[in-house]
């Protein structure tokens, strides 16, 4: 009796543990077999760079800003000075070519004594510049004198004498400024005069010849500063070359006396300049 209680508790002590191990499994495979739970939204990190170890310590100072350039300060340079653009001269041939004045006087022979005698002719002035630099001159002058006397009733008439002139130049203009031209005049003249005496068989007739060649070198002023550019006045000053001769013709005789010389153009008298070496013209 006691081997079959002792068997049958061994039986059923077996059979409890096959029910439990047979428990654990099923509650095991049933877990297993359930979905999991929804998984929450989890907020998405955005990896970042790591910081240096000089950013994570204290921030360095701030850059200074470059330093403004001083502005640069440009030199105005006056054009006559440049040479980019000179100053209007009032020698402007490209506005004024022609020039009228009078051009001064001369001695023109007559020879009215074996000595000689002169008439003092004017003469009237013509100028042409065909370039700043380059010109033309020419001069015309003319002169007479007659007349009658009366004494004691009677009438007498005077020698009748006349004279001409005409006058030649190349003008160089060889530095011109904003009002005064420098210039160089090489110059030609030729002056004829002539007068008679008497009547009949017993008229002398005198005549003079005069030819200059010479060199003349001076200024000519204008007039641009009180606002007249168009005037000018020029003296001049140089050496010619002079032949002078003296003729007279009548009663079967003829006669002459040449005389040949070389001067300056300013002689015995200071105001001798204004006989033949100052001129006054207007430009057109």
């Amino acid at each position: 009796m006691r081997r079959g209680l002792a068997g049958g508790l061994g039986c059923w002590v077996a059979g409890a543990a096959c029910a439990l191990v047979l428990a654990t499994a099923w509650s095991k495979l049933a877990h297993a077999q359930v979905s999991p739970p929804p998984a929450t939204d989890v907020p998405t990190v955005t990896p970042t760079a790591p910081s240096s170890a000089a950013e994570d310590a204290t921030p360095s100072p701030p850059v200074p800003a470059p330093p403004t350039p001083a502005p640069v300060r440009v030199a105005v340079v006056e054009p006559e000075l440049a040479g980019a653009r000179p100053i209007a001269s009032d020698l402007d041939v490209e506005a004024r070519r022609w020039a009228i004045g009078y051009a001064g006087f001369s001695q023109v022979p007559v020879g009215l004594s074996a000595n000689g005698v002169d008439i003092t002719v004017p003469a009237i002035g013509f100028r042409y510049w065909s370039s700043p630099t380059f010109g033309v001159d020419l001069a015309l002058g003319f002169a007479w004198s007659g007349g009658s006397s009366t004494s004691g009733g009677v009438s007498l008439d005077k020698n009748s004498l006349y004279g001409f002139i005409v006058q030649g130049g190349l003008p160089f203009a060889l530095s011109t400024h904003r009002h005064v031209s420098f210039q160089v005049i090489p110059f030609v003249a030729i002056a004829h005069g002539q007068t008679s005496t008497g009547t009949g068989a017993g008229a002398i007739d005198f005549s003079g010849t005069r030819a200059d060649i010479g060199l003349r070198t001076g200024f000519e002023l204008f007039f641009g500063f009180i606002g007249i550019p168009q005037l000018a006045l020029s003296t001049t000053v140089g050496v010619q070359f002079e032949v002078r001769k003296y003729s007279s013709d009548g009663s079967g005789t003829t006669q002459s006396d040449t005389t040949l010389g070389v001067s300056t153009t300013v002689q015995n008298n200071p105001w001798d300049i204004f006989a033949g070496n100052v001129a006054a013209r207007y430009y057109f």
